[in-house]
């Protein structure tokens, strides 16, 4: 089963560039290929029958990957005094003020708040995962390294400025992560249950904190400013879209893919990645393969050579290449983002994506320092080669 799979890479000591519940399935997903052809087969024709003619399906062939023009440029960001290990670069507000990151110990991560490029460090031991144009921080309290059975020590929580404030369980709910957040401080989220099974979660923030809807067997991980939330459910994966009243209807797989994933949302768009099928060469473990959704026609397309991590309100892809090099994807083309001074060009993430899709955060390992090694909860969550990055003007 591919939840066996997924609990699999859970017990491993994951960097917190692969923290997110997208990166732990997509890796999952590709080491079970074989049966992914054999979900999207049957996923396709249910998604076909639901969007009916309004199923626009574009299939995108692998553009070239050209280094992004002399305008892009990246930036550092500060490292907080005192911080143990490496820092990660978690996410960016639409406007491009915010930028949220992870730093300290698997056993108490410390969230990084840079603001005009003023870092500090947020109080209270929790883990920053999304962030927006008010500085509302969204994330999660308890180990900050995904382990198994860790799901259930973890508390989907925001930072409102002053104060983290819990966010509510649903019944049955024994632990969870708030993913995304917009304008109008709708948080979405994924909580486990006692049987093992998850649900999407929305909450309102605004006024009383409360739950506005849960959605059974899925996972919440992107959500627009109109409310439309995106993830994917489970037990075999497959992308979804609900809006506040829950009710969820099937995201197109597009043509030259057998199954697809959706993991964040902006504007009238969403994005995600797709299982390829196998053509029996030795780089199919590699091949990445970003799907983008238009949420308002229901249109899809295949973007080969890209992962797809995030989306700009302006429909801008940003990812990883196959060798986990920076990119983004933009009219048709890939453009390769640049490295700081010492950055290795295979083991990146891009994290965050502003609303016109021209500024990107992630990390970077860089070739001086000493690799912290996997080991005890007291352990840095980042080796002490990751450092923290901002792309602008790109």
């Amino acid at each position: 089963m591919i939840e066996d799979t997924l609990h699999r890479y859970a017990r491993q000591d994951l960097p917190p560039s692969r923290l997110q519940a997208e990166d732990v399935l997509v890796e999952a997903r590709r080491r079970n290929r074989r049966r992914a052809r054999l979900v999207g087969a049957a996923a396709g024709a249910a998604v076909l029958a639901t969007f009916g003619a309004a199923a626009v399906v574009r299939t995108v062939a692998t553009p070239p990957i050209t280094a992004a023009g002399s305008g892009c440029v990246v930036d550092q960001l500060d490292i907080p005094a005192g911080s143990t290990g490496g820092v990660v670069a978690n996410g960016i507000d639409p406007s491009g003020r915010y930028v949220i990151g992870l730093a300290g110990t698997r056993a108490a991560p410390q969230a990084v708040l840079w603001t005009g490029g003023t870092v500090r460090v947020l109080p209270g031991a929790f883990a920053p995962q999304a962030v927006n144009a008010a500085g509302l921080v969204v994330g999660f309290t308890g180990p900050a390294r995904v382990q198994y059975g860790d799901e259930k020590q973890q508390r989907p929580v925001v930072y409102d400025g002053t104060r983290l404030v819990p966010l509510p369980l649903p019944d049955g709910g024994l632990g969870g992560v708030a993913y995304a957040v917009n304008a109008n401080g709708d948080v979405l989220g994924t909580v486990v249950r006692a049987d093992g099974s998850s649900a999407a979660v929305r909450w309102r923030t605004s006024g009383t904190v409360a739950i506005v809807s849960t959605v059974a067997g899925a996972s919440g991980l992107g959500l627009n400013d109109d409310g439309v939330a995106v993830g994917f459910g489970m037990p075999l994966p497959h992308a979804l879209r609900w809006s506040a009243d829950g009710v969820t209807t099937a995201l197109p797989v597009p043509t030259g893919a057998d199954s697809a994933t959706a993991l964040a949302a902006a504007g009238d768009w969403a994005v995600g990645d797709a299982e390829l099928p196998p053509t029996g060469n030795k780089d199919d473990l590699m091949a990445r393969a970003a799907v983008r959704w238009n949420l308002r026609t229901g249109a899809v397309e295949l973007i080969s050579g890209i992962g797809g991590r995030r989306v700009s309100a302006s429909g801008t892809v940003a990812g990883t290449t196959s060798t986990d090099a920076p990119a983004l994807w933009r009219n048709g083309r890939i453009f390769a983002l640049p490295l700081p001074p010492g950055g290795t060009p295979y083991s990146s993430s891009v994290s965050g994506i502003t609303a016109d899709g021209h500024s990107l955060v992630g990390s970077v390992e860089v070739s001086a320092g000493a690799i912290s090694t996997s080991g005890p909860a007291g352990d840095p969550v980042a080796s002490d080669r990751t450092v923290p990055v901002v792309w602008r003007g790109c």
